[in-house]
């Protein structure tokens, strides 16, 4: 089955709860495998090593890479740019209100920016489509 790797930024994984549950539906609803990483592992801070191995390993294995970059996180832009060098597509989503991100926009394939949970599952299944017809 596809795969679509989820990046989102660690610390704010819970409040962007109902948005990962939206995401999570729009790639389902394009027959795809969602794989949200903050919530499939939990690394401590010795097991650094182990979690880049890991992240780098399901980056590889995924058919693309959708990064929720309403918050700046590292991580997620380590992972952009995993799928990046990879030639994976990157779809690239954010709050209305949240700051643009230049770098992630630039990788993007698509870019979808939202105004809530319901907003963003329709505006990504749409963009999900298109990708997938390429």
């Amino acid at each position: 089955m596809r795969t679509a790797f989820v990046s989102v930024s660690y610390a704010h994984r819970a409040i962007l709860g109902p948005q990962l549950d939206a995401i999570t539906a729009a790639v389902e609803a394009q027959g795809l495998t969602a794989r949200v990483f903050v919530r499939a592992y939990d690394f401590g801070p010795d097991e650094a090593a182990a979690m880049m191995a890991t992240t780098l390993r399901e980056v590889r294995a995924a058919d693309l890479l959708i990064a929720e970059a309403s918050y700046k996180a590292i991580g997620v832009g380590i992972e952009v740019g995993m799928a990046a060098a990879l030639g994976k597509p990157i779809v690239y989503v954010r709050q209305v209100s949240a700051e643009p991100s230049t770098t992630v926009g630039g990788l993007a394939a698509a870019t979808v920016v939202y105004h809530g949970a319901a907003d963003l599952r329709g505006q990504l299944e749409a963009a999900l489509a298109t990708l997938l017809l390429r």
